[in-house]
């Protein structure tokens, strides 16, 4: 199908068409322009040609033929993901704009594809919104957001440093998420990391702000300290301040991973399975799937010997942990350095009544092996880690989400990560780049 200076189309209008219209542009490199009409069904539609039919458990199908180009899909997500399938064939050769014809179906081979964020105080609010954008070209379904003292609360001003986004400025945010077709998923750690900073650092949000808070913590301020009234409280009204925030959802991560103080502290760690088990039965009663982090939750022994494993719980207290969560509960199994499937860690859970997903970081073996375990074995979903390692690593998240199945360019194969990510954010920097905003990482050199 050749490509006009100005195209017709007709796309569904639970859509945002002008987004839509906006990325067409930006991957016809400024030399066409979409003028969208909305429609009631789940398709989108250029020229002369016929939605093609879905076939069972597929997200979207596309076509593409000489007199037009098409795309159904299972819902607004899933279209959404499809349009993103059909722009990734635009090429351009000799001046000239088309797509070859092509019959496909959605190849994914996990359903619930998830990507976990950090907001740092080093990042801006553009570094994020591409970052958002990159996952809707990678076709994520989901975004879990954590803002490490990065959002301010109405219910106490210290969890927030001073250049910590207001919620208006996190609903622009938002917005960017859902109309992508991605469920945004909010995160606020309720047991360890509760100094909103990484501990190699030495920084903690609210202590270093105010010091008499110091009843809220454990003594070494890196936990929440389980046994007050005031922080049980004090949790809950975040959590509910997230809810509102970021409107209808399934889930809420609640993170409760590396809680040193609970872990090496034999009579603290007694308290744990009632803690856990009241906390998850109250985000379940609040309408939301708790999901948490699991290396708290498997046993250190079986599995640190022969890996650098994220599992530091004692023998004999595992399957007491473990049943005390609410069986809506999803368990998340981050693992950094098990680069071979089938990934022990998460088979382990594969008889729980949870459901249950692998969380890999950047090394391509940790997440490749995560993806087969996940999808050879009929578990929940994969939840990709990014940390605070995007200034560097940045490409994982196109290479986990083309483990899983993501679409490619023509030219994918004569390519690499580095190459493709950085051609993806230059598709989605809709405000235009200043030296410092393109690519992933402000400096070249260390200056």
């Amino acid at each position: 199908m050749k490509i006009e200076n100005k195209m017709n189309a007709i796309g569904c209008s639970k859509l945002d068409l002008s987004l839509v219209a906006t990325l067409w542009s930006r991957f016809c490199f400024g030399r066409s322009e979409l003028v969208p009409v909305g429609c009631d069904r789940l398709t989108f539609a250029l020229g002369n040609e016929l939605p093609p039919v879905l076939q069972e458990g597929k997200e979207y199908a596309l076509l593409v033929s000489e007199t037009g180009a098409a795309v159904t899909g299972r819902d607004p997500g899933g279209l959404m993901r499809g349009i993103v399938a059909l722009l990734m064939k635009i090429e351009l050769k000799e001046g000239v704009l088309f797509m070859a014809p092509a019959l496909e179906q959605s190849r994914f081979t996990v359903r619930n594809r998830m990507l976990h964020l950090c907001v740092f105080p080093e990042n801006d609010l553009y570094f994020i919104k591409k970052l958002v954008r990159l996952a809707g070209l990678c076709q994520y379904t989901h975004l879990v957001i954590e803002f490490w003292g990065m959002l301010q609360y109405d219910c106490l001003r210290e969890l927030a440093w001073p250049n910590a986004f207001t919620k208006a400025q996190v609903q622009e945010l938002l917005r960017e998420v859902r109309a992508w077709g991605m469920e945004p998923i909010p995160m606020f750690n309720q047991l360890g990391h509760a100094t909103a900073c990484r501990v190699i650092y030495g920084k903690h949000v609210v202590l270093d702000q105010n010091p008499a808070l110091q009843e809220l913590f454990t003594p070494d301020g890196w936990a929440w300290n389980i046994h007050s009234p005031k922080v049980h409280d004090l949790l809950k009204q975040i959590r509910l301040e997230l809810y509102e925030l970021y409107g209808e959802g399934e889930y809420l991560h609640i993170g409760c991973d590396e809680a040193y103080y609970y872990t090496r502290c034999e009579e603290e760690r007694q308290k744990l399975p009632d803690y856990l088990r009241n906390l998850t039965a109250e985000v379940a009663a609040e309408g939301r799937r708790p999901m948490i982090w699991m290396d708290m939750l498997l046993e250190r022994d079986r599995y640190n010997k022969k890996y650098k494993a994220a599992a530091t719980c004692a023998p004999g207290e595992v399957e007491l942990l473990q049943n005390a969560l609410h069986p809506a509960t999803v368990l998340v199994d981050w693992q950094y350095h098990m680069p071979e499937a089938p990934v022990e860690t998460l088979m382990s859970l594969k008889n729980n009544i949870r459901d249950a997903m692998g969380a890999p970081w950047y090394e391509p073996e940790n997440y490749t092996a995560m993806v087969q375990t996940v999808a050879e074995n009929g578990f929940h979903g994969v939840m990709m880690t990014t940390w605070h390692t995007l200034g560097e690593r940045m490409p994982s998240v196109l290479g986990c989400a083309r483990a899983c199945g993501a679409a490619e360019f023509s030219w994918s194969r004569f390519s690499g990560l580095r190459e493709e990510t950085a051609t993806l954010l230059r598709r989605v920097s809709f405000e235009g780049n200043s030296y410092a905003d393109c690519g992933w990482k402000k400096e070249q050199i260390e200056v």
